[in-house]
């Protein structure tokens, strides 16, 4: 026995104790009057997880790897269960026996992934047998018309169809919907049908221009309008106007404006009448970026304080609880957003479809800091998955940020045992251009820690989802989430023929 690591067991003791009291405090905040049964422990554990996160634990993480005690590294889908293991563990060494008790205890009949496996399942359907990360494909309007590309793209390996409700209509969805039906039931390929609500999204609704080709470059000056029938102004060639007008009441002299993920940075400079003169501080190509009609506006600086559904989301909702198997919704911040969300659903769901699964867009620095009540608002009523939107995330808090950002949100998720989609910018080369870049694929193998990878629409699309297909048959043998799978290396076995 060795009395060494009696300081190092009393940590872990005091850790334990202290997460069984914080956590209890999450919970109290967390008021329902009553919460689906399959989420009660993911709950708790979400709970044990935040409250473990609330404290540098490096030095107890160096301190155990010296005795051979597995790390508190991998602890997200079992936080309590976890740390008794360690403290029991450390009690052998110690020759002090621990007590049995756990402060909640893990459901018997679950072990560490089958609870998040469960709720993927519930929410995006059965994986490949060769891998369970699955793949998620933005359906183009073209969609609607070519049976033979959906079918492509169900042989291809895609698990479920999105349906983007900010563009199209309710004609094209439900041909894009027929021929989803059609080609599963000929392919043998299940697909799940996820309409995704757009929210108050700010885009460029109309463009005005005296320019050929209206691109903007460093140093141009444009004018963001608030008017529905847009004037140039003395001077400047391209005018656009946005699709909620009333967002630009807000913004002051100084106030930094993105267009396409970022393509173009702004500056204000003039407030008018007729909206706010901009000055061009930064774009992606010296020749300047093409300015284009629907593409998104964010105001990364601007806490925009718009209802989370507008009138069109409201129409576009009532369509969607009758023919999706999920929704998601655009821009969530909180959990009041959730609230309002579950109150327009309870009125529009009819009985059959009490339980449909929502899914929340994570894409602004509000949403990041209220993850966890998001977390526990919805998944306490309904199945609940998390779309990592990394396109405007990335605008909202920096490009620098999104990495560190998103590990955080896996980690929660996994935590909450919620299913998260990887989304946005997914081997776009390639999907564009048929050509992929390096990092494109290595952004495949990190998406991969994630349930399902989300691609958009490109010509190339259906050789997109064969490459992500393969990619992810090939890589999952060797990880999963944070774990080494420890499958044997080529390179080892090459040694020994």
């Amino acid at each position: 026995m060795n009395k060494e690591a009696v300081p190092l067991l009393n940590d872990v003791k005091q850790i334990r104790e202290q997460v069984k009291n914080d956590s209890r405090e999450i919970l109290s905040g967390w008021q329902h009057d009553q919460i689906r049964e399959d989420s009660e422990y993911s709950l708790h554990n979400l709970a044990a997880y935040m409250a473990f996160r609330r404290h540098d634990h490096r030095g107890i993480q160096n301190a155990l790897i010296p005795w051979g005690v597995s790390s508190l590294g991998r602890l997200e889908p079992n936080v309590s269960g976890t740390l008794d293991a360690v403290i029991k563990t450390l009690g052998y060494i110690t020759g002090e026996k621990q007590d049995d008790t756990e402060y909640f205890k893990y459901p018997e009949s679950a072990d560490r992934n089958s609870l998040l496996e469960k709720n993927t399942e519930t929410l995006l359907g059965k994986s490949s047998g060769s891998r369970h990360t699955q793949i998620m494909v933005t359906m183009p309007s073209t969609a609607a018309k070519d049976y033979e590309l959906v079918k492509e793209l169900l042989e291809s390996g895609m698990n479920s169809a999105r349906i983007n409700c900010a563009h199209d209509n309710e004609s094209a969805w439900s041909q894009m919907i027929e021929n989803i039906i059609k080609g599963s039931a000929e392919t043998g390929q299940p697909c799940k049908i996820m309409m995704d609500i757009s929210g108050p999204k700010v885009r460029i609704k109309t463009l005005l221009t005296s320019r050929r080709n209206p691109k903007l470059k460093i140093g141009d000056t444009f004018l963001l309008s608030n008017q529905e029938a847009m004037v140039l102004p003395d001077k400047i060639e391209v005018a656009i106007n946005t699709s909620v007008p009333e967002v630009l009441r807000n913004v002051d002299i100084g106030q930094l404006i993105k267009i396409d993920d970022g393509q173009i940075e702004a500056e204000v400079t003039e407030i008018e009448d007729g909206g706010l003169i901009c000055q061009v501080t930064k774009a992606a190509k010296d020749k300047g970026v093409k300015v284009k009609t629907e593409k998104g506006i964010n105001f990364p600086d601007l806490d925009i304080n718009l209802k989370v559904l507008t009138e069109k989301d409201l129409s576009d909702l009532e369509f969607a609880v009758s023919h999706a198997d999920v929704i998601a919704f655009s821009f969530i911040k909180s959990a009041e957003d959730i609230k309002y969300i579950e109150d327009k659903l309870k009125r529009l769901l009819p009985q059959d479809k009490k339980n449909l699964p929502i899914i929340a867009k994570i894409e602004t620095t509000e949403a990041i800091n209220e993850i966890p009540n998001i977390i526990a608002e919805a998944a306490a009523v309904r199945p609940f998955g998390v779309m990592v939107a990394r396109g405007d995330l990335a605008v909202e808090i920096g490009y620098e940020r999104l990495s560190e950002i998103q590990e955080e949100l896996l980690w929660i998720c996994e935590a909450a045992q919620i299913p998260v989609i990887w989304a946005t910018q997914v081997l776009e080369s390639l999907i564009k251009t048929g050509i992929p870049t390096r990092s494109e694929i290595s952004d495949v193998v990190a998406g991969a820690r994630a349930e399902c990878i989300m691609l958009n629409k490109g010509d190339y699309i259906a050789e997109g989802v064969k490459t992500v297909d393969d990619i992810l048959s090939k890589s999952e043998n060797h990880n999963y989430k944070k774990t080494a799978m420890l499958r044997a290396l080529n390179i080892s076995k090459a040694m020994f023929e």
